[in-house]
């Protein structure tokens, strides 16, 4: 397997199997809420667009700048998505930097979400299907480097290095890999990113923690079609069967 971490996303992208990272919060609160039972998630970065397609009886959670946009019934904190039954729920999702990461890998299947917390059963499902070529695309913060996202990249690297079938690694893969042993704990590295900073500086330090929680979800988040509107494009996520 060639194996390709990009610590930004680097578009175009092409047949590979895609594996985006967006560890505080998008990509682990989604599989939380997969993991607890909702029937689906769709991810945009237009409001409006979650407004308009969500029924009555569906959940619009988001974030802009770490808060809930306003008419939403929750934000995206992980620690508050522990608190909420969402079982047979679909769900509406807004957040700064997972949809422009997936608008950058352009496609409609073909795309797994990873975190820390479901890293080892993204590992075991890369091993099992065994792609020719596979991307880790981290979300960034702000535009840059997060080093939350590539701390997870790491780890699906490291541990992937350790099954039988041999790796290709390109450079940033292999500087991802170092991450893991460079700090004490994933806690340790999450709250010295630039993303961990600004959520403990909001009061959200309790996500940090209940992010940090590696092997806690065995769901494995997987895009399955999307669809344009005039307010936006949306993404459908279901759980890997």
């Amino acid at each position: 397997m060639r194996l390709r971490v990009d610590l930004t996303p680097d578009p175009p992208y092409g047949e590979e199997l895609v594996v985006l990272v967006d560890v505080l919060r998008a990509t682990t609160s989604i599989g939380m809420l997969l993991e607890a039972g909702a029937s689906e998630v769709w991810v945009t970065r237009s409001t409006r667009a979650a407004r308009e397609r969500a029924a009555e009886e569906d959940l619009l959670l988001g974030e802009k700048e770490g808060l809930p946009p306003e008419g939403f019934h929750h934000g995206t904190s992980p620690a508050a998505l522990e608190r909420i039954d969402v079982r047979g729920r679909r769900i509406f999702y807004t957040s700064d930097h997972l949809p422009a990461a997936l608008e950058s890998a352009d496609r409609t299947a073909g795309a797994w979400l990873a975190s820390l917390r479901n890293a080892p059963a993204v590992v075991e499902r890369l091993d099992a299907e065994a792609p020719s070529q596979a991307v880790l695309v981290c979300a960034g913060f702000r535009g840059a480097e997060a080093l939350d996202d590539a701390l997870a990249a790491g780890l699906i690297v490291r541990a992937l290095s350790t099954r039988r079938q041999p790796l290709a690694l390109e450079d940033a893969a292999r500087l991802s890999a170092s991450l893991p042993v460079a700090f004490a704990s994933p806690l340790e590295a999450l709250a010295a990113s630039a993303s961990g900073r600004f959520l403990r500086g909001m009061g959200f330090e309790a996500d940090l923690v209940v992010a940090s929680r590696v092997g806690a979800d065995r769901t494995v988040p997987v895009l399955q079609g999307s669809e344009r509107t005039r307010a936006g494009r949306l993404y459908r996520f279901v759980a890997l069967p």
